[in-house]
């Protein structure tokens, strides 16, 4: 046989098998599925035309958005397309057959009305089982302020089913509380941009009694009534309220309050919640910026900080550009310091004023805590800006102030990095005359220091 005829065919033969060898597909449904996680929902379903092995993989994926807006934007959403869009999105959720936690729908005004929407909740909740829920009404043609008024109305316990711990809520209007009855499922609950009587609000409140996490960006239809908010399983809370006339909170084991908008009196917000005893608050600044009370500290072991996490995640609700934070933070303990470092470095930008409170220094250590929790003299002596090279508050309040090495050493970087551009406070701590003698050595020392901003002032208060 001719050599150069040979040659060739095993160079045919090389490519074919090169070409043909599908890796990817011969992976296990698990690594697929991960490799899926990456992916947005539309691009998920069409791996089901690559081949026969991919055709019922995407029905397994564990996550769903399907949003109805996409299609608004190629369309004016004529009832013929949006009617075919919601039959989409109803034959996705038949087809899909595997453990969904979490499921996203950006819907039309008009599955609210043709009773789309309550088909969607009763498959996926009482069905399929879904552990996490956002619910979105985008209702084209109307103006944002005018979203709200499509009514969710649905039979009554629609969102008890025990497999429901997160569920969100955006542009809707609440005429009964009854679809949340007996909801101590939920542990996460957001209502944004909800319209309802005060009345409606509380009762909800009242059937949701294992929240955990509370995000309420709401509008009264009248201000006349108090919102009302008694949980005691609660960590982080939110409120954006229009149209209220008070507010009263009592959760004593609150560990984030996030104000971004109250249309109530200073005297009208009540709130029973032993951690958050702060000096500056939403109507402190005069302003009105949004505030964020944090009391830091650290979960058992191996156990997650709820409400840390909810700060880090970079779209919390409390994150506003311009805002306030009061944090309380135990500087002898590495662990609290750390989250303090990285709630401040996380916000979005320049924060109009930060008011950090030390904890007592002097509290014993609990036998079981290692010596791992303590800060070291050399975390101080780190050369990095505290928190980050980027982060700058205009006014920084340092309240119960002693003049401990951890104090004057937070303060000083703070002052010689640039961190604090326009003025600190010092508010000293309740102590004796020769201890004030010392407190006011320390703030003295402190007014020598290189600052980062010329016209940086320090003023003991």
């Amino acid at each position: 046989m001719d050599k150069s005829l040979s040659s060739t065919k095993e160079e045919m033969v090389h490519v074919e098998l090169v070409n043909t060898d599908d890796y990817i597909s011969k992976l296990s449904n698990d690594l697929l599925l991960e490799i899926l996680s990456n992916l947005s929902t539309e691009e998920v379903i069409r791996t089901s035309v690559l081949a026969k092995r991919w055709v019922n993989v995407w029905k397994k994926t564990s996550h769903l958005c399907l949003d109805m807006r996409k299609i608004a934007k190629a369309t004016t959403l004529l009832p013929g397309v949006s009617h075919q869009a919601a039959n989409s999105v109803t034959k996705v959720i038949n087809d899909h057959c595997g453990h969904l936690e979490r499921c996203t729908i950006y819907h039309d005004s008009r599955q609210c009305e043709n009773g789309m929407l309550q088909f969607w909740i009763q498959s996926l909740v009482n069905v399929k089982h879904t552990m996490d829920l956002t619910l979105g009404n985008f209702s084209p043609g109307l103006k944002s302020n005018n979203r709200s008024n499509v009514t969710l109305d649905f039979p009554p316990r629609s969102f008890s089913h025990p497999s429901l711990t997160s569920l969100s809520l955006s542009q809707y209007n609440l005429k009964a509380p009854h679809v949340f009855y007996d909801c101590w499922n939920l542990k996460n609950l957001k209502l944004i941009g909800i319209s309802a009587e005060v009345e409606v609000f509380n009762a909800v409140l009242v059937a949701c009694t294992s929240l955990e996490v509370l995000a309420l960006e709401i509008t009264c239809h009248r201000k006349d009534g108090i919102l009302k908010i008694d949980n005691h399983n609660l960590k982080f809370l939110y409120l954006s309220c229009s149209r209220i006339k008070g507010v009263e909170v009592s959760s004593p084991s609150l560990d984030i309050l996030s104000i971004g908008s109250l249309s109530c009196k200073m005297e009208n917000f009540i709130i029973a919640s032993p951690r958050l005893h702060f000096n500056r608050n939403y109507w402190a600044t005069g302003k009105f910026f949004p505030h964020t009370s944090y009391y830091i500290s650290c979960p058992h072991q191996g156990e997650a900080s709820i409400g840390h996490e909810i700060m880090m995640n970079g779209s919390s609700d409390g994150m506003k550009m311009f805002a306030s934070m009061s944090v309380s933070v135990d500087l002898t303990n590495a662990k609290e310091v750390k989250m303090l470092k990285q709630v401040l470095a996380a916000w979005p930008g320049d924060m109009q004023e930060v008011e950090i409170l030390f904890k007592s220094n002097n509290a014993a250590r609990k036998e079981s805590e290692s010596s791992i929790g303590n800060t070291q003299n050399t975390f101080w002596e780190d050369t990095k800006p505290f928190p980050s090279a980027q982060f700058r508050a205009y006014t920084v309040w340092l309240s119960n102030f002693s003049g401990s090495n951890e104090e004057f050493a937070l303060a000083s970087r703070m002052i010689t990095q640039g961190t604090v551009a326009r003025c600190m406070m010092i508010k000293p701590s309740s102590v004796s005359p020769a201890k004030k003698l010392e407190i006011e050595a320390a703030i003295a020392r402190l007014k020598e220091l290189p600052k980062g901003h010329e016209n940086l002032r320090i003023v003991m208060s």
